[in-house]
């Protein structure tokens, strides 16, 4: 039987996993229900099957915040085969037009379609070279597809290149040293939504009791805050020190956009 507080925090909790190779992001999830017995999961950020690492999992109420983790950058460390007997001078060249603003089409098999969209490189580094392998590391804005980074670099080069291995190691501000392996994980490694929601950039908003009864049957509250709106205001509300709800502001109102059962 689980504790009072292990239920409490599994209804509404998130856990940083170390992806293994092999199983897809789905089957991840799947697994981590199974190692920690939850009803319902969702993850931030796909990662292909053979790739590894940081992966946040939301399980049951938290699943609710998965969009809002969505946007954050990610860094991975990766090794690539170049096709050619190119000097690091110019590897390290190349790499230097890849930073910044891009333009990649996503590949064939990507979920999205396969229109051109611009993403941001802030960083793509040499971290050693070994012959035609090159161990790098690469900083980039959510939604870029670093096999596609790769395999455009190569076609800069002149003599093609694609990517051998590639491991997560950060989303945002949550690094891989923080993740566990799924085999390893207890209900002590899963974390209040509170705790992770605190780590990214939402404002938050204390509302009292009565305003939590309105918001809670997804009527919109007066804006009394001193934040002011945007196309883009998305606030956290809090109540009684839990988040309740992620809000718009419109105006001069706070309207619920998904509502937590506490």
């Amino acid at each position: 039987m689980k504790e009072r507080d292990d239920i409490k925090t599994l209804h509404k909790g998130v856990v940083l996993v170390d992806k293994p190779s092999g199983p897809t992001s789905h089957d991840t999830v799947q697994m981590v229900k199974k190692k920690l017995d939850v009803q319902k999961a969702g993850h931030v950020g796909t990662l292909d099957p053979k790739v590894t690492g940081v992966m946040l999992i939301m399980f049951n109420e938290a699943t609710k915040a998965v969009p809002f983790f969505m946007g954050l950058d990610k860094e991975y460390e990766g090794t690539m085969h170049i096709h050619g007997d190119i000097s690091e001078h110019e590897v390290r060249s190349v790499m230097k037009l890849f930073l910044g603003k891009i333009t990649q089409t996503p590949p064939v098999r990507s979920a999205v379609a396969r229109k051109p969209r611009e993403r941001e490189v802030y960083s793509f580094d040499i971290l050693k070279i070994n012959g035609r392998d090159v161990f790098f590391s690469t900083r980039c804005q959510a939604g870029t597809y670093v096999r596609k980074l790769v395999s455009d670099f190569g076609e800069k080069l002149g003599c093609g290149a694609h990517m051998t291995s590639l491991r997560r190691i950060s989303v945002g501000d949550f690094k891989i040293s923080e993740c566990k392996k799924i085999e390893k994980l207890i209900e002590n490694d899963v974390i209040p939504l509170e705790k992770a929601l605190k780590r990214v950039s939402l404002q938050t908003i204390n509302i009292d009791k009565d305003e939590y009864q309105k918001i809670k049957n997804g009527a919109p509250i007066t804006n009394n805050t001193v934040i002011k709106p945007t196309n883009s205001s998305v606030v956290g509300l809090y109540y009684d020190n839990q988040i309740v709800a992620i809000a718009k502001i419109n105006g001069n109102k706070i309207t619920p956009d998904r509502v937590f059962n506490i």
